[in-house]
Parts: structure tokens; sequence; C-alpha cells
């Protein structure tokens, strides 16, 4: 007879098992996606007390099969006449054609998206180890960040 410690030990193993398995199934199934982006790349700017200014960029891996054939290199921000201007670099990490879309959103100082509904995706055809600039400009002033969605098609 196992001890009561070891049956419940046992027990937890089988549920997290079980858990993992229909996990990795709905993903397979789903192709791993998070929404509807495999990748996202963010960029923000923002003031600083002293008058100055900072920047924050991150990327973040929802499909690590379309991150097996696509990096994001290069995440850039410049402002034109208080305009956010926005470019993004990726690569292919393959010899053959990655086929994606992207779509840009844009955000405020507050966090709030800016008009949502504007920016259609884009498709894109990114052949074997080439490098593409996406660039795209804020709708207005008010924006001091934004996201690039990308997906595979």
């Amino acid at each position: 007879m196992q001890p009561q410690i070891g049956r419940t030990f046992n027990r937890q193993i089988r549920c997290f098992t079980v858990l993992a398995a229909g996990c990795l199934l709905a993903g397979s199934a789903t192709g791993c996606r998070y929404g509807s982006s495999g990748i996202q790349a963010n960029a923000a700017v923002a003031q600083t007390p002293e008058g100055g200014v900072s920047t924050s960029k991150y990327v973040l891996i929802n499909n690590t099969k379309l991150a097996n054939g696509i990096q994001v290199v290069d995440l850039r921000q410049a402002f034109a006449n208080d305009i956010l201007q926005a470019q993004v670099t990726v690569v292919s990490k393959s010899s053959r054609t990655q086929n994606f879309q992207y779509k840009f959103q844009w955000y405020n100082a507050q966090g709030s998206e800016v008009e949502a509904d504007r920016f259609p995706w884009t498709p894109v055809a990114l052949y074997g180890f080439d490098s593409k600039s996406l660039s795209a400009t804020a709708p207005n002033p008010t924006v001091r960040e934004f996201r690039i969605n990308i997906r595979a098609l």
C-alpha cells in the first residue's frame, strides 16, 4: 500500500500529464496562436520627469513555428512633425519563402488604442534568408506607442 503522500503525488502527476497533453493538442490544432498574432513587437516612447525621453521595446512569441521562420531584428521609432513613424525589420531564418501578414496598432500615452479598425492586415512574401522593413505612420499626434502583429498565412 502506498503512503497517502505518494498516492496524492501520483494523482497530481497524472492530472498534470492529461492537462499538458490536452494543451499540446489544442495548441497544435490552432497553430499555437494567441489571438490572431504569432509574433507581437511593441515599442513605446515616454517623457521622463526630467524632460528626457525613454523608450521601451519587446517582442512576444506566441507561435514558435512562425518564429522559427521569421525573426524581428529591429524596432525603430521617430517623430516627424509630432507624428510617430514606426519601422520594423524582419528576417527570414529559412531558405523557404515565408508568407505572413502584419498589422500595426497604435496607442496613446494612456494606453488606449487609437483608430483600432482603420488599419488592415497586409500580406508579405519574405524570400529565403531575406530581410524586409515594414513601416507605417501613426494616424495622429497623440500616438506614443505602436505594436506590430505578425501572423502566418
